[in-house]
């Protein structure tokens, strides 16, 4: 008897099966993180039904929606204005204080969300991102606003003041979507201006090697992009790709000097190919219930051990 206990032990120590040999609690799922893109907000229709599949799929596994105010609507607003930085420490700390977390988690990042939990990673990374799946999401940037209606006149009129103004300290600390904003020919603005992505793709010439060690620790980075995305300009952007504005031509991560030169560690992520793209096809955020499923399947769902609550003798 005490042979036996003493040998599932040392299995429980050394492979998850020991949990069935000493029959303690199952072997949980791996939580999952999401974060909702522009416009939407935590608790959305779209957002929960996510959160409702992926539950389905793996019963009992715990799911969190990262929300900037518990008020829905009030989330919606902070998605277009504010300050990312300090939006992302807020977000750092409500993950941290979340007890289901504390052996990683994996996540979903819908549009700039995918970007965000990028850059969780990058600067907290506590509890730990372990698989990020972004969603169109402009880790390059935008070059440009999102497209407005042929009669949105009003759009279009908010476009063009917005460009001319996109590097002023007002629309660097409070207009969410001018932070990832990055004209490649004018690179010099942006690497003087820029209140978020300079930083978070460390372009500029100090570079931050706790992002590269952080973001390496990933066991995968997946890069999904629309086929026929209008909203992020150029769409390229949600594989880490240039676009030469001029020219059209595309340079692809692997051939940039961020990845050549490992400024964020996707060359080591690279070189043990725990880099992937996929593309759905349609128009920017036109996600089904059957690509949520398909995505959940191929990499949600990794078991880890239960969590254990330490308490005092």
């Amino acid at each position: 008897m005490i042979r036996t206990l003493l040998i599932c032990t040392l299995i429980l120590w050394f492979t998850i099966k020991g949990a069935v040999c000493l029959n303690i609690p199952p072997i949980g799922y791996r939580p999952v993180v999401i974060w909702h893109g522009l416009g939407d907000s935590y608790d959305s229709p779209g957002m929960v039904r996510v959160e409702e599949i992926i539950q389905d799929m793996y019963p009992g596994i715990y799911t969190h929606n990262v929300y900037l105010d518990e008020s829905g609507s009030t989330d919606q607003r902070k998605s277009f204005f504010g300050n990312i930085n300090d939006e992302l420490e807020f977000v750092c700390k409500q993950l941290a204080d979340i007890p289901e977390l504390e052996g990683g988690f994996d996540a979903l990042g819908f549009s700039q969300g995918g970007l965000f939990l990028r850059a969780y990673a990058e600067r907290c990374n506590v509890p730990q991102l372990r698989q990020l799946i972004s969603f169109g999401s402009p880790h390059n940037g935008i070059a440009d606003l999102p497209t407005c209606g042929l009669r949105d006149f009003l759009c279009r009129r908010r476009n063009a003041i917005l460009k001319t103004q996109v590097w002023s300290s007002y629309a660097q600390h409070n207009v969410i979507s001018a932070q990832y904003y990055r004209d490649p020919e004018k690179l010099d603005d942006y690497l003087e201006y820029s209140n978020f992505l300079a930083d978070i793709n460390n372009e500029r010439e100090d570079k931050n090697q706790t992002y590269a060690e952080n973001l390496k620790t990933l066991e995968r980075l997946v890069m999904i992009s629309f086929s026929e995305d209008e909203t992020v300009v150029p769409k390229e952007s949600a594989w880490f790709q240039e676009v030469n504005v001029t020219s059209g031509k595309v340079t692809p991560l692997e051939y940039r000097d961020l990845y050549k030169e490992d400024w964020l560690g996707l060359k080591q992520l690279g070189a043990s190919e725990k880099i992937e793209y996929l593309r759905i096809k349609g128009v920017h955020m036109e996600v089904s219930d059957d690509d949520i499923k398909s995505i959940a399947e191929k990499y949600l769902g990794s078991t880890q051990l239960p969590r254990l609550i330490h308490q005092s003798p």
